[in-house]
């Protein structure tokens, strides 16, 4: 897995599983951009977070929030 550093948190984080909060998704059907609760497992805890403004077109499935979340990542890739 990759590492990640993300603001609010003061360590790196190199998870060993992301866990993906289906029941939390937020749509902003107008704006076309989803919001999703996760959480970044690694050995050293837990560490959840909001993924925000995941932009997405036209339409989406439960299928495609996991390779969403996945790209919104990569902008705290450390």
């Amino acid at each position: 897995m990759q590492v990640f550093k993300l603001e609010q948190f003061r360590v790196e984080i190199e998870p060993t599983s992301i866990d993906v909060d289906l029941n939390t998704i937020k749509d902003k059907a107008i704006d076309k951009t989803l919001s999703v609760d996760i959480v970044l497992i690694c050995d050293g805890g837990k560490f959840g977070v909001t993924a925000e403004n995941m932009p997405y077109v036209d339409s989406w499935s439960d299928d495609d929030i996991e390779i969403m979340v996945n790209e919104w990542l990569k902008q705290f890739e450390a």
